[in-house]
């Protein structure tokens, strides 16, 4: 696929978390909706695209392996620097995988669409933190021992939301636009720590 290429052509350094050889990631096996392609599924580096059908929120890709903080949802997306319709996929923390393949029921969704602005989900309603973000760089999604979410752009912090509770979450996501560059997400892995900005603790 053109994105896994592209990523593989890419310095290691720049989209593997830093400590990555001190690190253990887990084993993910995702349930795949619709349209939606896997590589990877049941390791502990998994790629998923919607290649082909229509542009809705109608496919999903969840993981049923429940996770307790600290734990960090590492991804890499690609992306425009300006919004180019083709790269409406979020994922994020959720507590009911299962209800439905739209994104209004991630409970915290990153929606990285477009370069100049990012965009948060929390339960189906959009939280706008702003802030201009890199392809170049992996995405992190902390659940922190303190209940909190934070998105995380290489080390940038881009936005934090307390959900008051450390209760078991599972990763989900919703798809929209299919395409073998922009209709997916690369490189999706989780480690039982969580990301501060510059390594794991």
């Amino acid at each position: 696929m053109l994105a896994e290429r592209y990523y593989a052509s890419m310095p290691v350094s720049s989209w593997i978390g830093k400590n990555s050889s001190s690190t253990t990631y887990e084993n993910l096996t995702f349930v795949l909706s619709g349209n939606l392609v896997a590589r990877g599924n049941g390791t502990s580096n998994v790629s998923i695209f919607k290649m082909s059908g229509a542009f809705d929120w109608d496919n999903q890709a969840y993981c049923l392996t429940a996770f307790t903080p600290p734990c960090t949802l590492e991804f890499n997306k690609w992306s425009g620097t300006q919004d180019n319709g083709y790269s409406y996929t979020m994922i994020g923390w959720n507590t009911d995988p299962t209800t439905n393949p739209s994104y209004t029921s991630l409970d915290y969704a990153s929606f990285p669409y477009s370069q100049s602005y990012y965009q948060v989900y929390n339960n189906g309603v959009a939280a706008s933190p702003g802030g201009t973000w890199s392809s170049l760089n992996k995405w992190y999604i902390v659940y922190g021992t303190d209940g909190s979410i934070k998105h995380y752009n290489g080390s940038t912090l881009l936005y934090s939301a307390s959900t008051a509770s450390t209760a078991s979450r599972y990763i989900d996501s919703s798809f929209h636009s299919p395409g073998a560059t922009f209709g997916g997400l690369s490189s999706l892995r989780v480690i039982k720590k969580a990301w501060n900005g510059t390594s794991y603790t």
